[in-house]
């Protein structure tokens, strides 16, 4: 059940939440959320999520029922320093409210690594093409117990995002964006054999303990998605977006005395993530998010394939996401 809960806080925070962004992609909605606003705090938002897995819904679809219900609240204040440069800081607050199965003690609220973020947003655009390029640069502090449970000490993720506009009804968004990160750990391997690892209720970079690591950290790792919205007026849209998330482990200690069977390489670590959603916009400060998520790892435990889109990791979820800056602005007018 904890690999069902952590692909679960993936989802918290995987899809147009604009306070994590973390997943490649996750900024096309924000990037033309505030056009021709001019408040410094634009994008600023809080973001309140509501996630079940699929599975919950049915006591009869594995043998022992353990349903999953978590919340999350994300902070993710942001300033800009001109129409193109900004910087962004953001944090999140999960809460599993079925019976937890991770934590310490019981109705603890996990912490999220924090995340700061210097950024760019459509800072060239390839003639012709049409294609706006964006940019960031993400520092990732282990403010969580599972990012210090693996001793990491910092980490650095650059990112990059290609957009296209096509004048489809009210609009239609395609991009494609990739990530890299790299992990800076006192230690190549946990400091202990079964960390009360939360899982990726801040990010994608929280999901070590999913990806079956076991003892060994990651040390870099490259994930790139693609998505796709379709606005059918101002104040509806959907969208849809998959990625892969491909993790390299710190080498392992061979130690000569001992006859290894040859196996492959276990040195790296796959994942892919699927979305989709319809986005309400009832008031021009409030967005109200529905849709399904799923993370998996690409083999199941009898080594074949999780079948894509909807497997035993799908979980469900409502995002209500607060735009600060346009609230303030509202409320002032």
């Amino acid at each position: 059940m904890r690999a069902l809960l952590t692909s679960l806080l993936l989802a918290l925070v995987a899809l147009p939440s604009v306070a994590s962004a973390q997943t490649p992609g996750g900024e096309t909605r924000l990037e033309g959320a505030m056009d021709g606003e001019k408040s410094p705090f634009r994008g600023s938002a809080i973001n309140y999520r509501n996630s079940a897995t699929a599975i919950s819904f049915d006591e009869s679809a594995e043998l022992t029922y353990n349903p999953t219900w978590a919340m999350s609240l994300s902070l993710a204040p942001r300033y800009y320093f001109s129409d193109m440069f900004y910087a962004m800081a953001s944090i999140d607050f999960t809460r599993e409210l079925t019976n937890d199965d991770m934590s310490t003690y019981k109705g603890e609220t996990w912490i999220g690594d924090l995340r700061l973020r210097a950024g760019a947003t459509r800072f060239l655009t390839i003639p012709v093409l049409d294609i706006n390029i964006s940019g960031t640069l993400d520092f990732v502090f282990p403010t969580s117990k599972w990012s210090a449970s693996r001793t990491m000490l910092f980490a650095i993720q650059p990112g990059l995002r290609l957009s296209h506009h096509f004048d489809l009804l009210a609009g239609l968004d395609i991009g494609y964006g990739i990530n890299l990160r790299k992990n800076f750990n006192r230690y190549t391997t946990g400091e202990t054999d079964s960390p009360y690892i939360a899982a990726c209720a801040g990010s994608v970079s929280g999901c070590d303990s999913f990806y079956n690591d076991g003892l060994r950290n990651v040390s870099w790792r490259i994930s790139d998605s693609f998505d796709v919205t379709l606005s059918f007026a101002d104040w509806v849209s959907v969208s849809a977006s998959f990625g892969f998330i491909h993790s390299f482990l710190y080498d392992g200690v061979t130690d000569d005395t001992v006859n290894y069977t040859p196996v492959e390489p276990t040195d790296v670590r796959t994942a892919l993530f699927y979305d989709v959603g319809a986005t309400f916009i009832p008031l021009s400060y409030l967005w109200v998010t529905v849709g399904a998520s799923t993370f998996n790892p690409q083999q199941a435990p009898d080594s074949s394939n999780y079948a894509p889109f909807f497997n035993r990791f799908t979980s469900l979820y409502l995002d209500l996401r607060l735009d600060v800056a346009d609230l303030i602005a509202t409320a002032t007018r």
